[in-house]
């Protein structure tokens, strides 16, 4: 078979693929994505050829050189194996609570209770009374009280054989000691020692460390607080669960920690032990408000409540499309343009919106409420005359307003007068000179003539995409807030009402939620719990999110990676060690040299799991703060984008994914070793902190230290040395070859997946400035390097999101290179009716008015925060002018309402 008729077979392949694919193709397609039919197919044409060419003569000959052919297709996936959660197993979070130095301050872990300096009246009697005469007692400043309920809670660890016996018996004292009491004690302990160090801080001028008594007692409260809490939220129990909420929203001991933080960073002193008040706040959010599951629980309420349609598959199938009530009116907008003769009827029928409810104004709206007008005008920004600063958040894009389209001259040929075609001439091109392209743009924005017939006013397609797009609207949850809110603030801007009195305003607002929601939905008691909780914390620390989000993203500068792997474990193993090569060395010296290796090896790792609370506190509030109000959510990203946070989240990735001090030295390069001429892309990925194994010291492990039990020939290993291609490999049914990364950093996995999502929930839609700074950066090569190497869900989706917002913003180069990023994005994102993410962006008009989209936004969340929050803004220098505003609305009567 000749070259040419090999590619007449492929251009039949793809015409059957795409433009006129038989029922069997649609129903591949249907079942599968493009990618594995279009496989699929390519490798049946791929068989026949090579059949053609081989003949019938040696039917195993042939068998052999298709199936060679056939793997010339072959591709190769990389799945990494790990599934987010919002906290790991019990016994690695309380593991990972402690460092080596902590276990002086609990008085050492001695194997049995008598090494205790206790009284010997608390020795007389069993446990639990002698536990509840301790609870009575207890103080931060009674050691001996504190070390004993501490042992209790650590499950008696020197009566425990092994880390399943101890662990079983941690769970049951702790909840032991939760039903006796003792949380509302260390409650109201450490909320007395915050209290007592805040005033001596300010009362001083410098500030010196703890008494080593103190700082004990302190550290051992804090211990037993987080091993209750850690307890009761792995244990699940709805009783035990709902009582804790209960008592730390009653407390709200949250914020004292919150405090404590911010107290910290302007007076520092290392024992405070901020690292563990990070810890604490992780947990205790996803106690009091809610993890990921509760979320979702939560959002499905607020959508029953305020008749939102969901659209996670319950009310929409996840398959169908559905586009914003302003890229409706939008198109709609586009179609009277084009074609000013139509006219929808059926329009009408669409559900109205009470736009104003006051009073004054709603005999004057109250016609205009029963079309889609008012819709129209309200969503098109009410009218070509408003000028609200809020108009830049939601700007509608029609094409007569399209920079490069609103350039293009009128069309002066239409189908009503056609001309005929110009007489033929040959060009340079046939002469053997270079191809002309030309490229022809109509203006969409001017009127196309088009005959108008009994039967139809437009073409038919484009009324059947009026009916398309009609039938699939959808207005979120978080819109529905954003306009509700944006209405307010234009009328506070027009001075129709003052909206900062809650006495005169006029407006109801559905989305205040209060203690009443019980009685309506007693059925939803945890869900309106959550709701209340993240209210009453945003309002009691909104002037202190600044202070907050500096403390957390200075955890993500700390992490410089800057330790080179390769010496410590060299040096830790027996076999590679300098000093077991003929070196006589004391084994006393030896000691002393792992002792310093593993505690700078523990340094690495405690900035690791630091960094892994910080970043989902973060994701967390990002998370609950969208689902209570939108513009809380807007203002805390607006934080974290102020701060840089874009800056330091790509210093740290380009750290963790390309740094030699994680990756192994290869000096001999003599080709004996399979990894002496590897590749240095090959290097890049395999040894990484992703792929590198988890810093693991099992001589300062906590349930090592309990039991007496650390292995005396352990193997370190802190690089990767299994090269990715060298993993067992499965080929599937499509010839693709399918490899599972099984050992992977968990901790650095959790941590990449909130830092991502926490980027993506920063990069605000219709924000470009946020684009154009991270753009800046150059994002989108590490970004292939992760989505081309890893394949895995969690990871992959916050990054596709990230680069729908970015590609628009890229040049055609890159776009040409990249096609395989931009196909990832089209097969896994979810896409809407009117989505020009690709192509159609306005670029110079996104460029021109990014800068007035921030500071609008920033107008909007000042004015929702001074109208709620007053006292919270007050104490960051923002005041309520006390200045009359002007009665625009005379004897009744609406004289003046331009909105």
């Amino acid at each position: 078979m000749s070259m040419q008729d090999e590619l007449i077979l492929i251009d039949q392949l793809e015409d059957q693929l795409i433009d006129n694919p038989d029922a069997s193709t649609k129903k591949e397609l249907y079942d599968t994505s493009l990618d594995e039919t279009f496989q699929k197919k390519l490798n049946a044409r791929a068989e026949q050829i090579a059949n053609q060419n081989n003949g019938v003569d040696n039917e195993n000959d042939a068998q052999g050189r298709s199936i060679a052919n056939n793997y010339l297709f072959l591709v190769t996936k990389t799945h990494l194996a790990y599934e987010y959660r919002d906290y790991r197993s019990l016994d690695t979070e309380l593991s990972e609570w402690f460092a080596f130095n902590d276990f002086s301050l609990l008085g050492g872990l001695q194997r049995n209770l008598e090494n205790y300096d206790l009284e010997k009246k608390y020795l007389d009697i069993s446990d639990i009374e002698m536990v509840e005469r301790c609870i009575s007692d207890v103080d931060l400043y009674n050691g001996k009280s504190l070390g004993l309920i501490l042992y209790f809670a650590f499950g008696k660890y020197g009566e425990c054989k092994d880390k399943e016996e101890q662990m079983h018996s941690i769970k049951a004292n702790c909840k032991a000691l939760f039903e006796l009491g003792l949380f509302e004690k260390l409650t109201l302990m450490l909320q007395s020692f915050i209290d007592e160090r805040i005033k001596i801080d300010v009362k001083n001028d410098f500030h010196e460390d703890l008494p080593i008594e103190t700082e004990s007692g302190y550290f051992k409260a804090l211990t037993l607080f987080y091993f209750i809490i850690n307890v009761i939220l792995d244990e699940k129990n709805i009783s035990n669960w709902r009582k804790l909420r209960k008592s730390l929203a009653k407390s709200d001991i949250i914020s004292d920690f919150v405090r404590f933080i911010e107290h910290w960073k302007w007076n520092q002193n290392r024992t405070y032990k901020a690292r563990y008040l990070f810890m604490i706040v992780w947990k205790l959010i996803l106690i009091e408000m809610g993890d990921s599951t509760h979320i979702s629980k939560v959002n499905d309420f607020l959508f029953d409540m305020h008749g939102i349609v969901n659209k996670r598959g319950k009310d929409i199938p996840t398959n169908k499309l559905t586009c914003s009530p302003l890229d409706y009116f939008t198109f709609r907008e586009d179609l009277t343009d084009r074609f000013p003769l139509y006219k929808d009827d059926e329009i009408k029928m669409l559900p109205k919106k009470d736009v104003y409810e006051f009073s004054a104004l709603k005999e004057a709206l109250e016609e205009n409420n029963k079309s889609i007008d008012n819709e129209y005008q309200y969503f098109m920004s009410m009218n070509s005359h408003s000028n609200s600063l809020s108009n830049l958040l939601e700007n509608p894009r029609p094409n007569k307003s399209h920079t490069i389209l609103s350039q293009l001259p009128a069309q002066t040929v239409h189908i009503a007068t056609p001309v005929p075609s110009p007489p033929s001439a040959p060009s340079d091109f046939m002469s053997g000179g270079e191809k002309i392209r030309k490229l022809y743009q109509t203006n969409q924005g001017m009127p196309f003539i088009y005959p108008k017939t009994n039967e139809a006013e437009v073409p038919y397609a484009i009324k059947e995409a009026s009916d398309i797009l009609k039938n699939s609207v959808y207005e979120s949850y978080s819109n529905k807030q954003l306009w509700n809110e944006r209405q307010k603030f234009m009328i506070q801007e027009r001075g129709f009402v003052n909206e900062y009195d809650e006495g005169k305003s006029y407006q109801f607002n559905e989305f205040d939620y209060n203690d009443e929601l019980f009685e309506k939905y007693p059925e939803k008691e945890d869900e309106i719990h959550s709701l209340l909780r993240v209210e009453s914390f945003y309002k009691k620390n909104l002037s202190r999110f600044h202070s907050l989000i500096l403390i957390l993203i200075e955890t993500m500068k700390s992490n410089r990676l800057d330790y080179n792997l390769n010496f410590a474990e060299w040096e830790l193993n027996p076999e590679s060690s300098y000093f077991n090569n003929g070196k006589n060395v004391d084994r006393e010296s030896k000691t002393k040299i792992d002792f310093v290796l593993m505690q700078q090896l523990e340094v690495l790792n405690i900035k690791e799991i630091t960094l892994k609370a910080t970043s989902s506190i973060i994701f967390l509030l990002l998370k609950w703060f969208k689902t209570n109000h939108v513009l809380k959510y807007y203002y805390f990203s607006s934080i974290l984008f102020d701060d840089q946070y874009f800056n330091v989240l790509f210093e740290y990735m380009t750290r963790a994914f390309n740094n030699s001090d994680l990756q192994e030295f290869y000096n001999n390069k003599d080709g004996t070793d399979e990894l002496d001429n590897v590749a240095e892309y090959e290097i890049l990925i395999n040894q990484n902190q992703l792929m590198n194994p988890q810093i693991k010291l099992p001589r300062f492990e906590f349930f090592n230290n309990c039991l007496k039990t650390s292995p005396q020939d352990y193997k370190y290993e802190f690089i990767n040395k299994s090269l990715i291609l060298k993993l067992p490999n499965e080929i599937d049914a499509n010839n693709i070859s399918n490899i599972t990364i099984q050992r992977v950093n968990e901790n650095f996995c959790f941590i990449l997946i909130n830092l991502l999502n926490i980027t993506n929930k920063i990069l605000i839609k219709n924000l470009t400035q946020r684009i154009f700074t991270l753009n800046e950066l150059k994002p989108t090569e590490i970004f292939k390097i992760i989505l081309l190497n890893y394949d895995n869900k969690f990871i992959n989706k916050p990054i596709l999101k990230i680069l729908k917002k970015l590609i628009p913003y890229q040049g055609r180069k890159w776009k040409s290179i990249n096609m395989d990023l931009i196909s990832k994005v089209y097969l896994n994102c979810r896409l809407s009716l009117r989505d020009n993410w690709l192509s159609g962006k306005d670029l110079e008009n996104d460029f021109n008015n990014s800068f007035d989209q921030e500071i609008a936004l920033r107008a909007l969340l000042q004015f929702y925060n001074i109208k709620n929050y007053p006292l919270q803004m007050a104490s960051l220098g923002y005041q309520i002018s006390t200045e009359d505003i002007p009665n625009l609305i005379l004897d009744g009567n609406l004289e003046s309402y331009d909105v």
